[in-house]
């Protein structure tokens, strides 16, 4: 079997960033994150952070701003949110 060349899988990699599909599916699963953060009573919110990995993969994480409610603590209910929506709850 053949394998692509490095520069093929960088270059497809790049294809896909232009197109705007990553940002898509990270802009959904920021906004499912949120409608589930609202509807249990919290208050955080999510940012799009795009990028390209050194081997040329391209990348968008979703991040909070509210690590607490994402987690858990003493004073601040685990919500999940972030966990939840990745993983396609509504």
């Amino acid at each position: 079997m053949v394998r692509p060349s490095d520069a093929f899988f960088r270059e497809v990699n790049r294809a896909v960033a232009k197109s705007g599909a990553l940002e898509k599916a990270a802009r959904d699963i920021a906004d499912r994150a949120t409608r589930i953060s609202r509807a249990n009573g919290g208050s955080a919110n999510y940012t799009l952070r795009p990028g390209i990995r050194p081997n040329g993969r391209a990348y968008v994480d979703v991040v909070s701003d509210n690590h607490a409610e994402e987690r858990g603590s003493e004073d601040v209910t685990r919500i999940n949110a972030l966990r939840r929506a990745s993983r396609g709850e509504r």
